[in-house]
């Protein structure tokens, strides 16, 4: 199939998700369009796809679920028998039922997924699971899985029949879990407001960046990672439990998967 135009559609607080996008998007060899649909003012985002389109989704995991908050957004992204690939970042511990949640659910907006894969990334709450990844044995199985994906839908005619793509996980899915981990500030904050800005879920006020909403956060370490005066951080209480919950992913090493 001649593709007339390579999407982008991808929620990363952290950006570890974006950057392997793109390095995806770039092996086509072709201009791409690009969707961040992390920031606040997404969340009523809408966008339409053509059958002639290819669109690659890109999402990091939580709880072995897609984030509520991008399978929200995607309510009002629509295919119309587009062709897509799925692509789900985690921090080595387990993306359990998210490729299929997210499979199903692109598919009943009118994509067909033709490929999908895993790629593990440093953990975006405690840092020190996955760290350094994706690494370079990494990076290779990305470029292998570029291929592959590139060759299989260049093979695509308009005579082809689709059959269902394999991706793991089960119903009903695993239970999505909102863990307890709005960060705090510090006396270094500076109330730039940049925190407010960025936050996917609106959950800092406004008038008082210092002050975060808890039942609003949904704990991606956004703010974290984006404070240029390094003002917002994790409790140390929510850090020992963080580090207790994934001291078993710190054993072992979990590798990048593909299902095309």
């Amino acid at each position: 199939m001649e593709i007339k135009k390579l999407h982008v559609v991808y929620f990363s607080p952290t950006g570890t998700t974006q950057s392997i996008l793109r390095t995806i998007a770039k092996s086509f060899e072709t201009e791409f369009d690009e969707y961040d649909i992390t920031d606040h003012n997404c969340k009523d985002i809408q966008l339409k796809f053509e059958s002639d389109n290819f669109v690659i989704f890109g999402f990091p995991v939580y709880s072995g679920r897609v984030p509520k908050t991008f399978l929200d957004r995607l309510c009002g992204i629509k295919g119309h028998s587009t062709l897509t690939a799925l692509v789900a970042t985690y921090g080595n511990r387990e993306y359990d039922d998210a490729l299929l949640e997210m499979q199903k659910l692109v598919k009943e907006n009118g994509f067909l997924p033709v490929g999908a894969a895993t790629v593990v990334t440093e953990h975006s709450v405690i840092r020190s699971v996955a760290t350094g990844r994706p690494d370079a044995s990494d990076m290779k199985f990305i470029e292998e899985f570029c291929a592959k994906l590139k060759n299989k839908v260049a093979s695509i005619t308009p005579e082809t029949i689709f059959a269902e793509l394999y991706v793991p996980g089960k119903e009903p899915y695993r239970r999505y879990m909102e863990l307890p981990m709005a960060p705090i500030t510090s006396v270094s904050c500076t109330a730039c407001g940049l925190c407010v800005k960025k936050c996917p879920v609106g959950a800092i006020n406004t008038k008082s960046p210092r002050k975060t909403d808890k039942e609003k956060c949904i704990g991606c370490m956004r703010c974290v990672r984006l404070c240029p005066q390094e003002a917002r951080y994790l409790s140390k209480i929510k850090r020992a439990a963080g580090e207790f919950y994934l001291s078993k992913a710190k054993q072992i090493r979990k590798e990048p998967e593909m299902f095309l």
